[in-house]
């Protein structure tokens, strides 16, 4: 495979192990630190779904018009600094439940880009006969995060606490940023009317 395929996956894998950790961490933040209630914690899953649910299809529109590796990058970006807000809050005894469901909506919208981004700038990296290889590669990559990350996410809370486990996901999508920031790669966005 290409060292552009080998940083993509590597900047996923960070991604992905980062998304489940949040996955566990931010309703615990809720839970724990910020005391909330069932309701509470059924309008931060909502806040977590939002994105997909406004954006997913517009998102196809405009990421089939634009380069595909910026989006990427600023998805990543734009999701670690909405998620540092909230330990940096909590350090200052100013986290509340709005900022955790604005922090929930930004990521949902950065991850529905990112998504529809993702696979559609790996043709942009690999050949086509490389193609069904890197996607399988891509889809092991996240399966493993989604069986490993939740108990990594688990661990990381107790050993950490929530706000500060929220930080390894930070970190993650700074990682991936920054990884993906550096694949070379021949785009062509379509540009369609």
């Amino acid at each position: 495979m290409p060292p552009a395929f080998r940083r993509y996956v590597t900047a996923d894998g960070f991604s992905q192990f980062g998304t489940q950790v949040t996955r566990v961490a931010l309703p615990l933040v809720a839970l724990l630190v910020l005391d909330a209630g069932p309701l509470e914690l059924g309008l931060l899953s909502a806040a977590e779904m939002i994105g997909f649910l406004l954006f997913g299809l517009p998102a196809g529109v405009w990421v089939d018009r634009l380069r595909r590796k910026p989006i990427l990058v600023t998805a990543d970006v734009l999701r670690a600094v909405s998620l540092v807000s909230i330990p940096i809050a909590a350090l200052f005894d100013a986290l509340t439940l709005a900022q955790l469901y604005a922090v929930a909506v930004i990521v949902s919208i950065g991850t529905a880009f990112f998504d529809v981004a993702h696979m559609s700038f790996l043709p942009s990296i690999v050949t086509k006969e490389q193609l069904p290889k890197s996607m399988g590669t891509l889809e092991s990559v996240r399966s493993l995060a989604v069986l490993f990350g939740p108990g990594l996410g688990g661990w990381l809370v107790q050993v950490l606490t929530a706000p500060i486990a929220i930080v390894v996901d930070a970190v993650s999508y700074m990682i991936s940023a920054t990884l993906l920031a550096t694949v070379k790669a021949k785009e062509t966005p379509s540009g369609g009317a």
